[in-house]
């Protein structure tokens, strides 16, 4: 047999070959006393070879092995259903190879299995296609056609006995779709090796300039290897025993990443940080941090009542500690800002923690005998003006108690006041009621 025509590696003709295989058919079935009609006829063994070429031509030429030489050869004499299991052998075969690249460290990491070394060795070939789905190696359009393709292959080839049979359009298909799909390099495959998210998190010279890389990195991998680096991210931080620069380079790095955060990612998360919860290992203030990692890439909204509620109130009673405590002008920003952080996300505040919320804002806002905190004082104004309908009522009520007592009498107290009732006097959050109750406290204040 000649070899075949071919110019740059392309395959340019098989149906030269027609004639000779297809007497060979006529040949055998006379010799063997078996109607022709066992075989394809001399029409479509001679359409399959006219169309193979284009297909193969598909394959790049390291993957033109000895799979694809039988695949032909079965074809050339009718053969149509050991063709298929060739062809698919070769998929197989170089999906094992694509799958086999990423490491058996990397698939158990992204799958979160364990799983032996030669584990491909023995994996079903529709539990491959799977993997490589997951890892990114083949598209959702690859993964639908190639399950079609070995369901063919286990239902209309040698590799069953069958009563199926296969056409020449049926085979040319199978292998078109084999071929795109399982053979071509046509998809890129994206990966992040993990050494390398290891070394930016645990370098303590690192830059933005090299954390920005990487999450382009990620930004471009499959999501499940996302969701790993993700969750990576987050063990390292909530982690007490690991080292501060470790912890906040993986704050850093889940920051650049939260437009990556899909709803999936933040479902394991959210799981994750229950779990912690239920364990209750606030010894080890995992517990503590966790829920420091979701308020600072501003996901608390997405925790359950409970824990919101749980979040606030801890916000609140670390402002007012600092603001009963020594020294409050310059610790009551970090706790003020805290707090504003907390109440911006977790929208609106639970009923509960809204008149402890508000008590502490006031209290703080109108400072003490020696002043107020300055650098926090934009906080508490912020907060101040973005109450609720129940966080108006108690901020009413404490504008009465003002009045009452008279408490206005210290400049700073007067404007702050001033502010307040202005704002909420021009406010379309307030009803009429409330209007002529900030009327009244105004004028009782002497503040017109």
């Amino acid at each position: 047999m000649e070899e075949l025509q071919t110019t740059e590696n392309q395959i340019k003709n098989l149906i030269e070959f027609s004639p000779q295989s297809t007497n060979l058919v006529d040949q055998l079935t006379h010799s063997l006393a078996i109607p022709r009609d066992t075989l394809p006829d001399s029409e479509q063994i001679t359409h399959a070879l006219q169309e193979l070429p284009r297909e193969l031509n598909l394959i790049p030429m390291e993957y033109r092995n000895i799979f694809i030489a039988k695949a032909v050869l079965a074809v050339s004499v009718g053969l149509f259903d050991g063709a298929i299991v060739y062809v698919w052998n070769c998929v197989i075969k170089e999906l094992r190879e694509k799958v086999k690249s990423f490491g058996v460290p990397m698939i158990q990491a992204v799958l979160n299995k364990k799983h032996d070394s030669d584990f491909l060795n023995n994996i079903t070939d529709s539990s491959l296609i799977e993997l490589a789905y997951q890892l990114n190696i083949i598209t959702d359009q690859g993964h639908l056609f190639l399950n079609q393709c070995r369901e063919i292959r286990n239902q209309a080839s040698v590799a069953h006995p069958s009563d199926m049979k296969l056409n020449d359009r049926e085979l040319i298909t199978f292998i078109n779709r084999c071929c795109e799909y399982g053979l071509s390099n046509a998809r890129t495959i994206s990966g992040v090796e993990l050494p390398t998210v290891i070394n930016v998190i645990e370098n303590e010279s690192v830059t933005e300039e090299n954390m920005q890389h990487l999450v382009s990195q990620i930004h471009d991998t499959f999501e499940l290897q996302k969701d790993f680096y993700i969750q990576l991210l987050y063990s390292k931080f909530i982690d007490p025993s690991e080292q501060s620069q470790i912890r906040n380079n993986s704050l850093k790095l889940a920051k650049f990443l939260i437009n990556d955060f899909s709803d999936s990612i933040k479902s394991n998360l959210l799981t994750r940080h229950n779990e912690i919860m239920v364990k209750g290992d606030s010894e080890k203030k995992s517990a503590a941090n966790s829920r420091k990692f979701f308020l600072e890439l501003g996901m608390v909204n997405i925790f359950n009542d409970s824990e919101k509620i749980a979040l606030f109130n801890k916000a609140i009673n670390n402002l007012k500690d600092a603001h009963n405590g020594f020294n409050n002008f310059y610790t009551e920003p970090a706790f003020a800002e805290n707090l504003e952080s907390v109440s911006r996300q977790i929208t609106p505040a639970p009923e509960v923690v809204i008149e402890p919320f508000v008590e502490v804002l006031w209290d703080c806002y109108l400072g003490n005998a020696w002043g107020y905190s300055e650098m926090a004082v934009s906080e508490y104004e912020k907060m101040l003006k973005n109450l609720t309908p129940k966080g108006i009522e108690v901020l009413l009520q404490k504008l009465n108690s003002v009045a009452t007592k008279k408490a206005s009498t210290i400049k700073w107290k007067s404007d702050h006041i001033r502010k307040i009732i202005e704002y909420y006097t021009q406010s379309t959050m307030t009803n009429p009621t409330q209007q002529a109750t900030l009327a009244k406290i105004k004028k009782d204040l002497s503040l017109n």
